[in-house]
Parts: structure tokens; C-alpha cells; sequence
């Protein structure tokens, strides 16, 4: 029977989840090789911790990886908390199907009802990109406990070979690193403020980027001066310039 990576174990934070990938890459902790079997999807309960590999490319070359992890556990939305999702178990009722045989006929397998042998789980999960010998990987984790007694579990500082664990720094980068923005201390980014406007000679406007420059300093600035060619089309409106003069003026600066 496939044993968890981890048993009786809560993790709190995204360090504790990169001591437990530091655990199985030094060869401390077991990593899951395969999916569960019925029986070990049955034995699934608060306190298991479980490591895998999301199959690769050369997984037919190799044959290490899972595709995908199954537990036949129906899940509701996920939460994003610290870089992890949380899911919580769906119910349907608060009854589940025991085939057991019943006590008059043990030949018989008829279904009965009984109550749920455990509190509903929650399952927390947390994917990262790790360098092995044998390139890049992606590791998954994936812990299951109930929220009412998870104060009851151990953590990675009960555990003698795991508590003395450095991680080099930089190892394990978070695989949702690159599909969310980075943090900024819980501030907020506010976008920046625009250029002030530049006056006649490259000066800084003191009045700041929202205020115009002042109607007094405008008047006093010297008309825009028109291209020659806009110029000699609008003299050629008035009656004061004579048409071969403008023709004249025109051949001159062509």
C-alpha cells in the first residue's frame, strides 16, 4: 500500500511546504510515484501529505510522472490563501452507501445507510518548479485536514530530520509565481503621476502637471510662426499681393 509523503502533519506556510519538497528531493520523505488505488484514496484523512511529479514531456521515456491526482473526493471552489488553494469537500447528504452484507442474509450484499466515519475535509494544495538531474520538474503537494482539529496535527518543527533542513535559496520557485502579480507588501501600486508640462525654453511648469502656464506669460509669447508655403496661400487672398507676385514668390522657394 502507497504510504503519504507526510502523516499527522499541518502545513503552514510556503516554507514549510519547501522544507517537505527539500525532504523528498534529499530522499528523507517518499514521493508518490502513482495514482492511488480505491484502497488508498479510503485511507485518505486529516494529517496526509502527499508530494508528486506532474508527468512531463518524456514521460514515455521515463514513466515518472502522474498526469493528474485523483482522490474521489468531490471538491467545492478553490481559495487562494499564501500562495495556496484550499478546497472544501462537498456532501450531498449526510449519509453515505456501506455494501457490507446485511445480518440476515450474508450471502447478499444490500445497501444500508450509516453516517460519515469522518469530518469533511478540506484539501490544500501548493505546485512548484524544482532543478533535479533530471531538468526542470514541476512538484505538486497536496495536504488534507480538517479545519475543527487541525490545531491537533504536528508541523515541520516536531519533526527532528525536517527541523534541520536548510533549503538553498532559490530551489523551489512557486509555479504560480508567473500567473499572478508579484507582491508589494500588501500595498497597492498607484500608477505615476504625469510629466509636468515643459514652458518656452524647456522650464518646468511650477504650477504642476494639472494647472496651465498663466494667461499674462501666454500673451507675451510670440505667435507660432507658419510654414512659408501656408503663408504665401493665405496672402494670396488678399487684393494687396498681386497674382504674379505671389507666382513670383512661389517659383522662388521651389
Amino acid at each position: 500500500m502507497h504510504q503519504p509523503t507526510c502523516i499527522n502533519l499541518r502545513v503552514r506556510t510556503p516554507a514549510d511546504a519547501h522544507t517537505i519538497f527539500h525532504g523528498v528531493h534529499e530522499g528523507i520523505l517518499p514521493m508518490i510515484t502513482r495514482r492511488l488505488d480505491t484502497e488508498e484514496r479510503r485511507a485518505i484523512s486529516s494529517g496526509c501529505v502527499y508530494v508528486w511529479e506532474e508527468r512531463g514531456a518524456s514521460a514515455e521515456a521515463t514513466g515518472m510522472g502522474i498526469e493528474r491526482w485523483t482522490d474521489s473526493i468531490q471538491w467545492g471552489p478553490s481559495r487562494v490563501r499564501d500562495e495556496f488553494l484550499f478546497y472544501a469537500e462537498k456532501r450531498d447528504s449526510q449519509n453515505e452507501m456501506d455494501l457490507s452484507p446485511t445480518s440476515d442474509c450474508s450471502d447478499i450484499v444490500r445497501p444500508r445507510r450509516r453516517s460519515f466515519y469522518r469530518q469533511p475535509l478540506t484539501k490544500q494544495t501548493y505546485s512548484v518548479y524544482v532543478e533535479t538531474p533530471r531538468g526542470r520538474r514541476k512538484w505538486h503537494m497536496i495536504a488534507y485536514f480538517v479545519p475543527d482539529t487541525i490545531h491537533l496535527l504536528r508541523t515541520i518543527d516536531d519533526i527532528p530530520l525536517l527541523a534541520v533542513l536548510r533549503i538553498p535559496r532559490g530551489m523551489y520557485t512557486s509555479a504560480r509565481t508567473s500567473k499572478t502579480r508579484p507582491s508589494f507588501s500588501g500595498r497597492p501600486r498607484y500608477p505615476s503621476p504625469p510629466t509636468p508640462p515643459l514652458l518656452s525654453g524647456g522650464g518646468i511648469s511650477p504650477y504642476g502637471a494639472a494647472t496651465l502656464a498663466p494667461l499674462a506669460y501666454l500673451n507675451r509669447l510670440p505667435p507660432p510662426r507658419r510654414h512659408v508655403l501656408d503663408e504665401m496661400a493665405l496672402n494670396s487672398f488678399s487684393a494687396a499681393i498681386a497674382p504674379e507676385g505671389f507666382q513670383s514668390q512661389l517659383r522662388s522657394h521651389m
